[in-house]
C-alpha cells in the first residue's frame, strides 16, 4: 500500500454501510466542535451517573478543541448528523513502545451496542497498523467493568495503572500489539482495494 494511498485513505471522507445504515467517516473540522462536545457529554453520562468523572462527562467546547488538537479526530455521520467520534494520537505509557492512543471514543446513546464503537476501534487500529505503530493504547476507569471486558475481548491487555489528576477513580492502561506478520485488522471500507 503506497504512502500516498494511506494518507488519502485516512484524510478524505469515506462512505460505508453498517447494518443497513449509510454512514460517512471523515476527519473533524472546527465547525464539528459543538456537536462533538454535546455527543461526548451525553455518551459518557451513564459513566458520570455512577460517579466516574471522565473528562468527557463535563468538557466544554474549549476543552474539546484542546483535546482534538492533540491528535487526529474523526467523526462518524448518518444523514449529516454526528453519531460517533474518536481521537487518535501518538502516546505511550509504561511500555516505551511506539503506540497510537485511542481516546474520546463516543457513540450517541441510541446507537450504542450496534457495532459502531467496534468499527471506530477497527479504524484506529488499522490507522496504527498502516502507520507502523507497534501497538495501540487506551485507558479506562477500573470500575467501568463493561469497558474493561470489551477491551479485553478486543485483544487489549493491561500494561499499567494510573490515577489521572482530578479523577475520582484509578484507570487501567491497556495495549494491543499490532500484527507483525503483515495480516491486517478486520476494518473494511467500500473504498479499500
Amino acid at each position: 500500500m503506497s504512502r500516498r494511498y494511506i494518507d488519502a485513505f485516512f484524510t478524505e471522507p469515506k462512505f460505508f454501510h453498517h447494518r443497513e445504515l449509510a454512514l460517512l467517516i471523515r476527519p473533524t473540522i472546527d465547525s464539528d466542535i459543538p456537536a462533538i462536545r454535546a455527543l461526548v457529554n451525553i455518551a459518557y453520562q451513564e459513566l458520570g451517573d455512577v460517579g466516574l468523572n471522565y473528562t468527557a462527562t463535563y468538557q466544554d467546547e474549549k476543552t474539546t478543541k484542546e483535546r482534538i488538537c492533540k491528535g487526529r479526530a474523526f467523526v462518524l455521520l448518518h444523514n449529516s448528523e454526528i453519531i460517533g467520534t474518536v481521537l487518535f494520537s501518538a502516546q505511550n505509557y509504561f511500555t516505551n513502545r511506539r503506540t497510537g492512543y485511542v481516546s474520546q471514543l463516543a457513540i450517541c446513546p441510541g446507537r450504542k451496542r450496534s457495532g459502531l464503537g467496534s468499527w471506530l476501534m477497527d479504524w484506529c487500529e488499522r490507522l496504527a497498523e498502516v502507520e507502523g505503530f507497534d501497538g495501540v493504547q487506551l485507558d479506562t476507569a477500573k470500575p467501568a467493568t463493561h469497558l474493561v471486558q470489551w477491551y479485553r475481548r478486543r485483544g487489549y491487555v493491561v500494561v499499567g495503572e494510573t490515577h489521572w489528576e482530578g479523577k475520582s477513580y484509578d484507570s487501567w492502561i491497556f495495549e494491543k500489539a499490532m500484527p507483525s506478520d503483515g495480516k491486517t485488522t478486520t476494518f473494511k471500507s467500500q473504498d479499500e482495494p
